[in-house]
């Protein structure tokens, strides 16, 4: 043999252990990228070609692992999750001949539940898809994985969806009645003889004495015109030296105040509603020349909460939340300058059940106030019957009580391209009557039909 084939021998042998080599690196980390997926509660033995020295995992909670002589390993899966387990062969020293991942599932295949829903294993959660009847039959399930130790609820995948709509319109009518009451009655007398004037006379009645510089005549001067009560009706009598007047009123008024909106809400969330206003709350920050003044602004008024919640196809729970409020100045506060009003407000917060279409009233948002004020002479307006006539009286009550009549219906969106119904007024738009036709035959009434306008 020559020396040139002596080095040829030596380079193939080199290229052939590097491609051993090469050939032993790429079975190493093929088996370092391997995965053993098990169910919780099984075995399997993982084996070598060579005998086992050593073996570990990163997780003992997930895997469990026992050395099976001379070059069997024994992987038991004890709870949902992930590991990586390493192995020392007799052939390996300080870097592990093998390593592989071990995923843990919940296991118990694919289980039908609830009609078309099931629940099976997703890598190492649980998921759960189909369609669910009920909210309640969902809360049931999540509540049984959730008791479950082998299933804990944090590794449940929830996919499901509902069979019934989601979508709730929620129709109210909000009605504000008002009734008041008023009474007041005072009492004005005056005698004049020889010169002289002698009467009796209520609060604010009279404002001073004017004396002629010519005849010396004196003569009483009135705001009022000695009405005891200019708001109320007067019975008088005049005659040749006196004047006596009697004032009297009872009156009782009635308001009525009527919303109707129509709110929409998917379930879960909420809607609101506001007829009112908003008042400028001014608030100075800092101080001196740096001060500044930042309005903020509050809301007043009629304000309703809704929040539906849908649990089936009939069925849904309905958080109702209205609000009153109306400005008052007797509760108004002077802060930094600026007079800012108070707010009385009366609130409720309550939830229903209810089906698809029905309706309830929620009512008792009463507010009653009643104010009395007696302006009398000292002791003799505390005579029993002609103290009366010494004293002015003034009685007002005024009751607010609020209905709200709700009706929740489940609705689904008009399909794309459908025909919309008409808006109110629609018929209306495009009426554009003549000069004679608006002259001789318009009547005002402009009731539609199918053919035009009937009157």
């Amino acid at each position: 043999m020559t020396a040139p084939d002596s080095l040829f021998d030596a380079l193939t042998r080199h290229a052939f252990a590097f491609a051993a080599a090469t050939v032993a690196c790429i079975a190493t980390a093929h088996a370092a990228t391997a995965t053993l997926s098990l169910d919780v509660g099984q075995q399997k033995t993982w084996t070598q070609p060579r005998p086992i020295v050593r073996a570990a995992t990163a997780n003992d909670d997930i895997v469990g692992i026992n050395v099976a002589p001379p070059s069997g390993v024994i992987v038991t899966a004890k709870k949902p999750g992930s590991a990586t387990i390493s192995v020392w062969d007799s052939g390996s020293a300080s870097t592990p001949a093998a390593q592989f991942n071990v995923v843990v599932s919940p296991g118990g295949g694919v289980s039908k539940i609830d009609g078309g829903a099931q629940l099976d294993s997703s890598g190492t959660k649980l998921r759960l898809s189909g369609q669910l009847s009920s909210l309640e039959r969902h809360a049931a399930i999540e509540r049984a994985i959730s008791e479950d130790p082998s299933k804990p609820a944090p590794n449940l995948v929830d996919a499901s969806t509902s069979k019934f709509d989601v979508q709730v319109q929620i129709d109210v009518k909000i009605v504000e009645v008002s009734r008041k009451k008023l009474m007041s009655s005072g009492f004005y007398f005056d005698n004049f003889h020889n010169g002289k004037s002698q009467g009796i006379s209520g609060p604010s009645n009279l404002s001073g004495l004017v004396t002629d510089a010519a005849s010396g005549n004196r003569t009483l001067q009135s705001a009022t015109g000695f009405i005891p009560r200019p708001d109320a009706f007067n019975i008088f009598n005049w005659g040749t030296n006196t004047l006596a007047v009697f004032s009297a009123l009872e009156s009782n008024g009635f308001a009525y105040t009527l919303a109707e909106p129509s709110l929409t809400a998917l379930s879960g969330q909420t809607a609101t509603f506001l007829a009112g206003g908003e008042i400028p709350i001014p608030m100075r920050t800092g101080s001196g020349g740096d001060s500044t003044v930042t309005v903020f602004f509050k809301e007043f008024g009629i304000r309703l909460g809704l929040s539906p919640t849908v649990l089936d196809e009939q069925r849904m729970t309905l958080k109702v939340s209205p609000e009153v409020s109306e400005l008052d100045s007797t509760l108004s506060v002077t802060a930094g300058g600026f007079n800012i009003p108070g707010l009385r407000v009366r609130r409720t917060d309550t939830t229903v059940a209810l089906g698809d279409g029905e309706t309830f009233v929620l009512s008792g948002l009463v507010s009653r106030v009643n104010t009395a004020d007696i302006a009398k002479f000292p002791f003799l307006g505390d005579i029993p019957v002609l103290g009366a006539f010494f004293r002015s009286d003034r009685i007002d009550r005024e009751d607010k009580e609020l209905l709200m009549i709700v009706t929740p219906r489940l609705v689904r969106p008009f399909a794309r391209n459908a025909r919309l119904p008409d808006l109110p007024g629609e018929e209306l738009r495009k009426y554009d009557p003549g000069y004679l036709h608006m002259l001789l035959l318009e009547t005002g009434k402009f009731d539609s039909s199918e053919f035009g306008f009937t009157r």
